[in-house]
């Protein structure tokens, strides 16, 4: 099976601009349409093939009609810039997740008809957890179907009071390893995973905080249960270690992290791309991992994406 970086990000202007118009924010996407320094990179990095999916940039907009449009026009450019690279490049769709109708008919398209490997979403829509019971037809689908669905930060990473006077900055570095965290968290302690079992879910950025603080949430769920309180701590805890986590965010704090939460064989290859690098990141697991492990995480993205053991 090819070698899969399952994290890459395409965002051209034309993209940028529709989004603009349709939800009344700025969107300043610049991603050049030329491929050839993706491609690059991949050919140095000894990678076959890239996932693109829009990350952070979702079509999550009240307005029915605009996240309706905004989905389809994005999952149709990605359709026409895989077709010009059909061995390299693959893709993720994107749905208009606060209308769970609009979204489950959109999910079906991308999987059915223009052939993505699984769907993309960001950690919240409009401000409504994953795990609110009105976005349970999306997820009943994606488990009808086994499908890969792939959690990116960034929709709202401004968690702590001044995040916003540096969105650049304390945004992506602090308020999305924490909105991960939470996102992934909720859905296991509403049962989500629990009710969806076959839905295969795929973390970016190595979950974020999650593995580093998985010893403190497993004391905190079990001094709950300890008092009475209603969380299935054993429940929750295995919901979290079924998940799947993408290598772009790893150092060596979250690879002993990774190692220590038993998490190392769910690990994952993918690059952030065009904000980070298939090349940095194979270099840097090399310095952090055995060669067989760094085989193993290679070879995982294919074996997720086919719903082939690992």
């Amino acid at each position: 099976m090819p070698t899969i970086d399952v994290h890459a990000h395409h965002l051209p202007t034309v993209l940028g601009e529709l989004f603009t118009e349709l939800s009344g924010r700025r969107y300043p996407l610049r991603h050049s349409e030329d491929q050839s320094r993706r491609l690059a990179d991949l050919d140095r990095a000894g990678v076959d093939q890239q996932v693109l999916g829009l990350g952070a940039v979702q079509p999550y907009w009240r307005d029915r009609a605009a996240g309706v449009q905004g989905a389809r026009f994005a999952n149709d450019l990605y359709a026409r810039t895989v077709a010009g690279h059909p061995d390299r490049l693959r893709a993720l769709g994107a749905v208009p997740l606060p209308h769970p109708d609009d979204a489950v008919t959109e999910a079906i398209r991308c999987l059915d008809d223009l052939g993505f490997d699984g769907i993309g979403l960001g950690c919240s829509a409009d401000g409504i957890p994953l795990d609110d019971a009105r976005f349970d037809p999306f997820w009943a689908e994606m488990d009808a179907r086994g499908a890969l669905v792939y959690l990116h930060p960034g929709v709202a990473n401004g968690l702590g009071v001044g995040v916003s006077d540096y969105p650049m900055l304390l945004g992506p570095v602090f308020g999305s390893p924490a909105e991960q965290s939470i996102a992934v968290v909720r859905l296991a302690l509403a049962g989500a995973m629990a009710r969806f079992p076959g839905v295969r879910l795929l973390v970016a950025g190595m979950g974020g905080n999650l593995l580093v603080a998985r010893a403190k949430l497993a004391e905190s769920l079990e001094r709950g249960a300890a008092h009475g309180s209603d969380y299935d701590a054993p429940a929750v805890l295995a919901a979290l270690d079924g998940l799947w986590f993408d290598t772009s965010s790893i150092d060596p704090v979250l690879a002993l992290a990774a190692r220590q939460a038993g998490a190392d064989d769910r690990l994952v290859f993918g690059s952030d791309t065009p904000w980070g690098s298939a090349t940095r990141v194979v270099t840097e697991l090399r310095t952090l991992l055995t060669p067989a492990e760094v085989d193993a995480v290679l070879a995982r993205g294919a074996a997720l994406i086919e719903k082939k053991e690992s």
